[in-house]
């Protein structure tokens, strides 16, 4: 089967993503090659690359930019040596990437409009748990546990070296809220964030516990949530970054991904990698 096929395929079963500029194209390579098998991953980094030739996979599929910038432009990199060791690489044996983006954050599963979450709440086993329904599935009633507690199984999931933690490592948990990426509502747009004020509102009047943001401004919720634990609310934020987070939903596409293609080709799911490593003292 061809590359562009899969691809093809790909695009059918997510609904019509309704934007003519979408990031969802080919990034590199010649997708009217046969297939040889496909990694599924976050970020395709150099080491994802050498993991998919290591698979004889010619095929990488990757939730977010390629080259350092949403629109994965490329002429500003023109003679960066970091970026011309991974172009090579590339080049050299024939990898095809495409971005599924905006589409995987469109409906892949019954009941469920975004399969980022989806595969967030299918990986954490949590579905049980989810509080408002599966349409988009951010805030969680889970069994009775502590934020010390919480975060371990996080990282035993998520395969982390660690977790940055604001609050009170001790507080009771049971509403666990992915706010996404907060940010600062000053000169806030719509354009996917959440403002900050709007993601505390919430945490108020929803009587959320821990959150997990995949970006977070210091100056607002870090600052609520302390504010929130010195006034006797105990309260925590679980920052694991972005990338760490929304893997989850790329490893479940692996899963899923074979019976929509509806071919014997080998697919395997490759971690970008945790985004951090920690110097404590």
């Amino acid at each position: 089967m061809k590359i562009q096929e899969i691809i093809d395929k790909l695009i059918a079963f997510h609904p019509e993503v309704g934007n003519p500029h979408t990031c969802d194209t080919v990034k590199v390579g010649d997708s009217n090659q046969e297939c040889t098998g496909i990694v599924v991953t976050c970020f395709a980094s150099i080491e994802v690359i050498r993991a998919a030739i290591n698979r004889n996979a010619n095929f990488i599929i990757c939730h977010e930019p390629v080259f350092y910038n949403h629109e994965d432009d490329t002429q500003w990199l023109e003679g960066d040596p970091v970026y011309e060791v991974k172009r090579q690489l590339l080049e050299e044996h024939g990898i095809v990437i495409w971005r599924d983006h905006d589409h995987i954050h469109g409906n892949v599963r019954a009941g469920s409009t975004d399969g980022i979450f989806y595969g967030i709440m299918h990986e954490l086993g949590w579905r049980e748990y989810v509080v408002g329904g599966t349409q988009k599935p951010l805030m969680y009633e889970i069994p009775e546990t502590d934020v010390k507690s919480l975060a371990a199984e996080l990282m035993e999931k998520l395969n982390l070296t660690g977790i940055r933690v604001v609050g009170d490592q001790n507080a009771p948990v049971k509403r666990v809220f992915f706010c996404e990426h907060v940010q600062a509502s000053r000169g806030w747009k719509n354009d996917g964030t959440v403002p900050d004020n709007e993601a505390m509102k919430r945490i108020r009047n929803e009587g959320a516990d821990v959150m997990i943001p995949f970006e977070i401004v210091d100056w607002t919720m870090s600052a609520y949530v302390r504010d929130s634990c010195f006034a006797g609310r105990p309260k925590a934020i679980l920052e694991m970054g972005h990338f760490n987070v929304e893997e989850l939903g790329m490893k479940c596409m692996a899963k899923w991904l074979p019976q929509v293609i509806g071919t014997e080709l080998p697919v395997s799911y490759v971690q970008s990698g945790d985004s951090f490593s920690y110097i404590t003292r």
